[in-house]
């Protein structure tokens, strides 16, 4: 019994440490909380993977709930929403992100791995979680009048995303700032480009579906 109690004690205490703790020390000492994610491995792998999940939930909740003094001022009463949409479109531009910044990085001697790109990303992104939570419900309780209240939470939420992403991103790459400046319109470049192909590979794959259903029909219809 006195084991399970000690194991229970550490599983929580782990999970108070990677889940508010370190979180908050990055957000209050951003240059030295992303210096011990990197290089003392203070941060743990499984936090990203549990902020991805989040970040989902959230995205679903707040196309579900949000208040309608940020839905256009109307109220949509049994709205639905199309959930594998609205994940996609929530992990694709992370994805989207750490593949580019990770390629970028790679020919510009950067000296972040791909997981840490996606570690800095998840970091960044837990204010920006709890400021979108806090606009969310805010935007429940206010009045129309009100709404940039609500949206205030949203827009600040977005800004410290971009402020401890860059800061993050300067620390495990080691560049200087000039160099992060370059090496952020590089990235925002390449995820142009990548976009770009894949629109251009799903447009070729459906005109050669189409080319094949037509050949298929023909055939048949001759045979």
């Amino acid at each position: 019994m006195n084991s399970l109690i000690r194991v229970i004690k550490s599983v929580d205490l782990d999970l108070k440490e990677n889940f508010i703790t370190f979180p908050f020390y990055i957000i209050s000492r951003p240059f030295k909380g992303f210096s011990e994610l990197k290089y003392e491995n203070r941060g743990k792998h499984y936090f990203a993977y549990v902020m991805m999940v989040l970040m989902c939930l959230f995205s679903i909740m707040n196309e579900l709930y949000r208040g309608f003094v940020l839905s256009g001022g109307y109220y949509v009463e049994n709205k639905t929403v199309n959930t594998p949409y609205v994940i996609l479109m929530t992990l694709a531009p992370v994805a989207l992100f750490v593949t580019a910044n990770w390629c970028v990085t790679a020919i510009t001697d950067g000296n972040g791995k791909m997981i840490d790109i996606f570690m800095v990303y998840a970091y960044a992104a837990y204010p920006k979680l709890l400021l979108s939570i806090i606009g969310l419900l805010v935007s429940n309780i206010v009045a129309v009048d009100e709404a940039a209240f609500a949206s205030f939470f949203y827009s600040f939420g977005s800004v410290a995303f971009a402020f401890y992403l860059f800061i993050g991103l300067i620390v495990i790459h080691e560049y200087t700032f000039t160099k992060s400046i370059i090496m952020i319109i590089l990235t925002i470049a390449a995820m142009s480009i990548i976009v770009f192909v894949i629109a251009l590979f799903l447009s070729l794959s459906n005109e050669v579906i189409v080319f094949l259903r037509t050949v298929l029909k023909e055939v048949t219809l001759r045979l």
